[in-house]
């Protein structure tokens, strides 16, 4: 049931009606509020008219608030998408995808940048996010690079804004998501970079006089194709030499407002790995020599059971891998090597040689098949003409 309250002006008369419908209680038994809009009286008109316009007013307005098409909520973009993510990182979202969407929605609630922010969420229309998008991929906005954003960041950002709108459409605020009625740009698909096996072996050579710590921990990268912060969150007590085997079960990540941290495997699947014998026989090594290390710093030594550390046994910040890798390619003149391109090359040796997806998906720590599936469709493209032709070369097709 509606209620109307009268507005007057000085004089007395009534200018407008203040309309609001009843909206129950929430979940802890307060009142929710109200759905609320004001209609000015129209000037000229008899009180009979009023009336009967009033009527119909607050009749339309009881059936838009019944049917889910009313907003009640005066909150900007920006303020209700601080509030989702708050929601997230309550709900235990990992701290990377908090930060992801911090450092997106800067992007998006910029004024001079056609930003959304300042924007009554009620208020944005399909044509406040295209020309959001337009101006992202002008030049100046990749702080990188100098120009434009890629499509995939600007889809990044679609995704997010998708999002915000998402809960807002189930808290009942909005009757519809406004991003999906929006024209993102179309996703650019690019293919994984990877190493040649001639690529690799000549890594292998690179590393073969380098610092022990420099030396196993490149051989496991190539060795397992595991992740970045896989490798640097090891603890020497998931390592089992007799069987040649590590278990990943930590991941060892930098964030600037956090600094070094553990957490999870990214998609919590914890997994056995295993290493070839010439990999572990270097750890080992490695080990020894850790130990020596630790002895001679006493107690300057921070014992973290951390497999690589900073020279005073805390862990290390992923970001020093890079460093290294830097000097290595430029010192012995080898293509782009960062740890990812190891795992992308893993995986196109496994797929050429016919392991099979399940596997190939098991030893990445992909939570799906169809992860390694989309990610490596042009590898295994590749393999499926190798496979057509040794069935051609095999079986008698006419000819």
């Amino acid at each position: 049931m509606a209620t109307t309250i009268p507005r007057k002006n000085k004089n007395g008369e009534i200018i407008s009606y203040q309309i609001q419908v009843y909206r129950g209680r929430n979940a802890d038994g307060k009142k929710l509020k109200p759905y609320s809009m004001t209609w000015k009286v129209p000037k000229g008109l008899s009180d009979k008219k009023i009336q009967k316009e009033l009527n119909r007013v607050v009749t339309l307005f009881e059936e838009n608030c019944h049917n889910g098409t009313v907003s009640t909520e005066k909150q900007t973009f920006e303020e209700y998408a601080n509030y989702v993510i708050d929601l997230k990182e309550k709900g235990g979202i990992k701290p990377t995808t908090i930060y992801h969407y911090k450092k997106i929605l800067k992007r998006v609630i910029d004024v001079e940048n056609n930003g959304i922010g300042h924007l009554k969420l009620k208020d944005i229309r399909p044509d406040h996010l295209n020309k959001l998008y337009f101006t992202l991929a002008q030049d100046g906005h990749n702080n990188s690079t100098g120009g434009g954003l890629s499509s995939n960041s600007i889809i990044d950002c679609h995704r997010f804004i998708s999002n915000v709108f998402s809960y807002a459409v189930k808290e009942q605020i909005l009757p519809y998501n406004t991003a999906q009625r929006a024209t993102p740009p179309k996703a650019k698909k690019h293919e994984t970079e990877s190493f040649e096996i001639e690529d690799i072996q000549a890594i292998i050579n690179a590393v073969e006089d380098k610092p022990l710590k420099w030396k196993s921990m490149t051989l496991l990268f190539i060795a397992t194709g595991a992740r970045r912060g896989e490798i640097l969150g090891l603890q020497w007590k998931s390592v089992n030499f007799e069987n040649n085997e590590l278990y990943l079960c930590n991941n060892l990540l930098y964030l600037p407002d956090k600094g070094i941290y553990s957490d999870t495997l990214k998609t919590n699947e914890n997994r056995y790995v295993n290493v070839p014998q010439d990999v572990m026989d270097v750890l080992k090594q490695w080990k020894e020599e850790q130990a020596k290390i630790a002895y001679a710093l006493d107690d300057e030594w921070t014992e973290t059971d951390y497999v690589f550390t900073r020279e005073n046994g805390l862990p290390m910040c992923p970001h020093n891998i890079l460093h290294f890798f830097k000097q290595l390619e430029k010192k012995h003149n080898l293509p782009h090597i960062y740890p990812h391109k190891f795992r992308h090359s893993q995986a196109s040796v496994l797929i050429n040689k016919g392991v099979d997806i399940v596997t190939v998906s098991k030893r990445l720590g992909h939570s799906k098949t169809s992860t390694t599936s989309d990610i490596y469709a042009h590898i295994l493209r590749k393999s499926d003409e190798t496979a057509s032709k040794v069935i051609d070369s095999l079986l008698d097709f006419g000819k």
